[in-house]
């Protein structure tokens, strides 16, 4: 049965969805990717791709020279060993930037929709989904390798062991394909669209949540589930793995443990608003934002260290930098959109861009 919801996310209206089914008509995300390096945080923050300076929190350099309305950029930039950064605008282009300059050195022009997912880069391949149903496997002078097919757009990062990649639809599909080739080996349909990267643990397990409220293991050699773990609601954004929980929340604001061995909850914590993004695990110490406007750190029992309130909404799955903790957030254009705490959650500085 098809149901309507509402749903304001950033500003976003999401028409549509499927719940339990094909989630075709539903609308994307329009906050900001983020990932760093030893030297800069890189942050897809609308008309432009920022590199900022993590000792400063000064700008480094931004790209494009001139902002376009018609071609944001959203999705989570990856970085190669050569020293590109890698992302994708919703100009349909997938752009290779140098991190130090920020100068453009290719650009793939090959897909026919936007890019919401952030590419993985593994084994000198980059390996990008894009909302056309389509990966990409590229090499890092950007020439196509391969591409596979999906049944639905594809919304979230994959992930890989370096023999196959694992990728899941908007179309409820879990699929494991050939690193080298793009060849299938299996694919698994769960019970609701998947929007958020599945997790891939040492136990030879492939943990996927979906927007139906669902939290699978699946075998990763062979897709089959091994159990399975109901939510309070819906669930956007995917697991967070360490050595023996995964750590999720839901729409309802609710952010808990779950055992990978058995799927049993383990611990819950209720937030003061929907959890959106993926948590940070970050030695003893989980980090996660909520729709509310709250940045948590936990312990690994569920015990609360610090909370802080920033002044938009958080959206985007905290990042590490050595000894600080980046948070990115929503919010109007004077305020920032990138704040750096350390472990004790005191701020270090805060990136604003220039208008």
């Amino acid at each position: 049965m098809k149901l309507k919801h509402f749903l304001m996310i950033g500003g976003l209206l999401v028409l549509g969805l499927l719940l339990g089914g094909c989630a075709s008509n539903l609308s994307a995300s329009s906050w900001a990717g983020m990932t760093a390096d030893a030297d800069n945080a890189y942050i897809a923050g609308g008309p432009f791709v920022y590199a900022v300076n993590l000792q400063t929190g000064a700008q480094v350099w931004r790209f494009p020279s001139k902002a376009s309305t018609a071609s944001p950029f959203y999705a989570t930039p990856a970085l190669t060993s050569d020293g590109q950064v890698i992302v994708g605008g919703f100009d349909h282009k997938l752009y290779s930037l140098s991190a130090q300059s920020g100068l453009q050195n290719w650009v793939f022009d090959q897909a026919h929709d936007r890019w919401y997912g952030g590419p993985l880069v593994i084994n000198e391949t980059i390996y990008a989904p894009n909302a056309d149903y389509n990966l990409y496997a590229l090499d890092l002078h950007g020439n196509l390798k391969w591409t596979f097919e999906a049944d639905q757009s594809l919304w979230a990062a994959p992930v890989s062991d370096g023999q196959r990649v694992y990728l899941g639809t908007l179309g409820r599909k879990v699929y494991a394909v050939d690193a080298q080739t793009g060849k299938l080996a299996w694919e698994k349909t769960l019970d609701g669209a998947i929007l958020g990267s599945p997790a891939l643990g040492t136990d030879g397990r492939l943990y996927v949540d979906t927007y139906a409220g669902t939290v699978v293991a699946l075998d990763a050699a062979s897709g089959e589930i091994r159990w399975q773990q109901k939510a309070s609601a819906w669930i956007w954004a995917g697991p967070t793995l360490d050595a023996s929980q995964l750590y999720l929340g839901d729409s309802n604001g609710s952010f808990f443990a779950l055992d990978t061995a058995s799927g049993q909850q383990t611990w819950k914590q209720a937030l003061n608003g929907s959890v959106l993004s993926s948590p940070l695990s970050n030695g003893d110490t989980i980090v996660v934002g909520t729709e509310g406007g709250s940045v948590y750190f936990l312990d690994h029992n569920g015990k609360a260290l610090h909370t802080l309130t920033v002044t938009g909404k958080v959206y985007t799955t905290p990042v590490a930098a050595g000894t600080q903790v980046l948070v990115a957030q929503s919010g109007d254009a004077t305020q920032p959109i990138l704040v750096a705490y350390d472990l004790d959650g005191a701020q270090k500085w805060a990136f604003t861009p220039a208008k």
